[in-house]
């Protein structure tokens, strides 16, 4: 066969589906290419979209962090406030008690010195 009478018929029939279907294969993986680039970029969007929100969420984090931490400390100053308070009433009681104390003995003195005068008055008192 020489270079000006071309290819037999069946031969270039071959080649020409083998054209077409390698057009039609390569079209089939620029698609596929296209299509997986495009889920890439959807996929880096979504990875973008999920490292905002996770930034925002140690952020709120943080925040909510400090103000426990805050609201820690303030109670950690009341337990501290009521603690001296208990002490100062735990060393206050024991001057209360003995005074206490004093005071139900003079007014155990004076009933009896009131039930004295009654039964004196009362021996007085004309039937």
């Amino acid at each position: 066969m020489s270079a000006g009478e071309g290819c037999p018929r069946s031969r270039c029939r071959w080649r020409g589906e083998a054209v077409v279907r390698a057009r039609a294969e390569a079209a089939g993986y620029r698609r596929l290419l296209r299509a997986r680039a495009a889920e890439v970029e959807a996929l880096r969007g979504a990875v973008g979209a999920l490292h905002r929100e996770l930034e925002g969420l140690r952020d709120r984090r943080s925040g909510e962090i400090a103000k426990y931490q805050e609201r820690v400390s303030e109670l950690e100053r009341e337990i501290a406030e009521a603690e001296a308070e208990m002490a100062r009433c735990l060393r206050e009681y024991p001057a209360l008690l003995r005074l206490r104390m004093a005071l139900e003995a003079e007014i155990a003195a004076y009933r009896e010195m009131l039930e004295g005068e009654e039964l004196r008055l009362g021996c007085l008192a004309p039937p």
